[in-house]
C-alpha cells in the first residue's frame, strides 16, 4: 500500500514524534509511578491515623487525575497522530506484528482510567478498604500497560530473533525487554518523588510539608538508586 508522505522541512518528522513523546513519557510514567505513591502513602496515613496525610493526598490525587488523565491522554493521541502522519508505514507494521497486544493494552487502560475515576471520587464515598483496593487495580492496569507498550518500543530498537521467526513474541519479548521494563519502573517512582515534591511545596503547614517532603525523596531516591547498574545492563 502506498502512504502519502507528510514532510517537516523545518522541524523535521523525528523532532516532532520525539517532541510530543518526551512530553508523554514524563506523564505516563508519572502515571504509573503516582498510582503506587497515592495507595502506599494512603496506607501509611491509615496506619499512622494521620489525617493531615491524608488530606494532603486528596489534593494530590487531584493534581494526579488532572496531569495524568487530561495532559497524558492528549499526548497519547498526540503521538498516534504524530507517528502516524510521519512514519504511516512504519506504525502500520507496529499494528499488524502486535495487534493483540495493542489490543490487550487498550482494556488495561480503559481499567486504569475507570479506577482513576472511582478512586478519585471515592474519598467520601468507599470505605478504606475498598477505597485502597480501587487503588491496587488502578495501579496494576497502569503496570501491565507500561509492561505491554515497553516490548513494543524495545522492538523498533532490537527486534532480536523476530527478523528470523516473525513471531510477535519473539519481537515483543526482544534482548531488551526486561532491562527497559526495570530501567522504566525505576523512574516511575522517581517521578512519583518528583511530583509530589512539587505538590508538597505548597501545603503551608510547615511540619506537613517538611513530612512530605521527606516522604517524596525517599521515592526519588529509590527509583535513582537502580538506574546506573540497570542502565549498564541495557547497554550491554
Amino acid at each position: 500500500m502506498n502512504y502519502p508522505i507528510w514532510d517537516l522541512p523545518i522541524l523535521g518528522g523525528g523532532i516532532l514524534i520525539g517532541t510530543i513523546a518526551i512530553l508523554h513519557v514524563f506523564v505516563s510514567h508519572f502515571a504509573v509511578g503516582g498510582g503506587l505513591f497515592l495507595v502506599l502513602t494512603e496506607r501509611k496515613a491509615y496506619r499512622d491515623d494521620d489525617p493531615d496525610l491524608l488530606a494532603y493526598l486528596r489534593t494530590h490525587s487531584t493534581f494526579f487525575v488532572l496531569v495524568v488523565l487530561v495532559f497524558g491522554a492528549v499526548s497519547g493521541v498526540g503521538i498516534w497522530w504524530s507517528i502516524g502522519l510521519v512514519s504511516p508505514a512504519a506504525t502500520s507494521t507496529l499494528i499488524h506484528v502486535f495487534v493483540w497486544v495493542w489490543a490487550m493494552e487498550w482494556v488495561a487502560f480503559f481499567t486504569e482510567i475507570a479506577a482513576a475515576f472511582v478512586y478519585y471520587y471515592g474519598w467520601d464515598r468507599l470505605d478504606r478498604r475498598t477505597h485502597m483496593i480501587v487503588g491496587w487495580i488502578y495501579f496494576g492496569a497502569a503496570w501491565v500497560s507500561l509492561f505491554q507498550i515497553n516490548g513494543i518500543l524495545t522492538f523498533m530498537l532490537t527486534p532480536g530473533r523476530w527478523i528470523e521467526t516473525r513471531s510477535f513474541l519473539d519481537g515483543w519479548l526482544n534482548p531488551t525487554a526486561m532491562p527497559s521494563l526495570l530501567i522504566r519502573t525505576s523512574v516511575c517512582l522517581a517521578l512519583a518523588g518528583v511530583y509530589a515534591l512539587l505538590t508538597a511545596s505548597a501545603v503551608e503547614e510547615r511540619v506537613l510539608r517538611l513530612r512530605v517532603t521527606r516522604h517524596a525523596a525517599g521515592w526519588v531516591l529509590a527509583g535513582v538508586a537502580p538506574l546506573a547498574p540497570l542502565g549498564a545492563w541495557y547497554i550491554a
